[in-house]
């Protein structure tokens, strides 16, 4: 049996955090891809549909550069590590940090933030407006930077600085007395950081949505 879910998962928590970014108008727009992109898994379960109870299939902390080759393998042995019971499971539960981290630079080529004609623009280790991570015109402090969920976000722990949410599988998971399952994830980040106009020739960025394809086999 193998069954595919796309567009699940991590791509869906990233979708909380764009809506949650909060700028100062409407400025021009690019996507770009980021090296790193990272984020802390905390927990992961899954609910089974004829017991009503909840299975954790994933606990601790891992964080997962999901710009990288070896993404799919570690979030892959996150969720598979565990024995899941038998049964039938139609929704996955997820917690991570608030943080999200990302490195990413842009240069301007037309001139479109108003910098003029080749500005660049690299992330910085420093909070923008909105929760963004803000930029500089000086590579020489191009970092990685940290967006934190805002607290006004549904499923946000203050507290435990986590986020939490749940997922209906397009397809529900079977899984058979003996069973042993193999998860395998594919992650995509092209374009997956967004930076944004904020002045004449000043800008933020922030996570886009990452493409994610979870395989799971029998």
């Amino acid at each position: 049996m193998k069954i595919i879910f796309k567009g699940l998962g991590l791509s869906a928590l990233i979708l909380f955090f764009i809506s949650g970014i909060t700028l100062a108008g409407g400025g021009v727009k690019v996507n770009v891809d980021p090296n790193p992109y990272k984020i802390i898994m905390k927990k992961a379960e899954l609910h089974n549909s004829g017991t009503g109870e909840w299975v954790t299939a994933g606990e601790g902390d891992l964080t997962v550069d999901i710009a990288s080759a070896e993404a799919g393998g570690l979030a892959a042995g996150y969720v598979s590590g565990t024995a899941i019971p038998e049964g039938t499971y139609d929704q996955i539960r997820v917690t991570i940090s608030r943080d999200i981290t990302v490195k990413a630079s842009y240069t301007d080529a037309a001139g479109a933030f108003g910098g003029g004609a080749g500005a660049a623009y690299y992330t910085i280790d420093e909070t923008g407006i909105g929760g963004s991570i803000q930029t500089s015109n000086d590579s020489g402090v191009w970092a990685e930077g940290t967006c934190q969920i805002p607290a006004s976000v549904s499923g946000v722990d203050t507290e435990l600085g986590t986020y939490t949410d749940t997922y209906t599988f397009s397809s529900p998971i079977t899984v058979a007395k003996g069973s042993t399952q193999k998860v395998r994830v594919k992650f995509g980040v092209t374009n997956a950081t967004t930076f944004e106009q904020t002045g004449l020739g000043t800008a933020v960025a922030y996570p886009s949505t990452p493409d994610v394809e979870v395989t799971i086999v029998d």
